[in-house]
């Protein structure tokens, strides 16, 4: 079982497209992630850490906005619901 997710959120209304690379949340509900956007894939990650719930409220007003994500969001939301 892989220890990240990963995540490409179309983009739209001016913003780039972006991909994160999640870690699994630890158990007070914080999650690792690097993220790169499409204004410069080449460049290096920029790491972060938030909450779960914090970044899949995130993840959903993008999906609200119309941007694509990759994956289903059952998928991205169990993975965001940690162990």
């Amino acid at each position: 079982m892989s220890d990240t997710l990963d995540v490409l959120v179309g983009g739209g209304g001016g913003a780039p497209e972006k991909l994160l690379l999640i870690d699994r949340p630890t158990a007070d509900g914080r999650v690792r992630l690097r993220s790169w956007t499409s204004d410069d894939w080449s460049a290096a990650p920029t790491p972060a850490e938030c909450s779960a719930s914090g970044l899949m409220s995130e993840i959903e007003r993008a999906v609200r906005e119309g941007r694509a994500v990759n994956h289903e969001m059952t998928v991205v939301r169990r993975w965001l619901a940690g162990p």
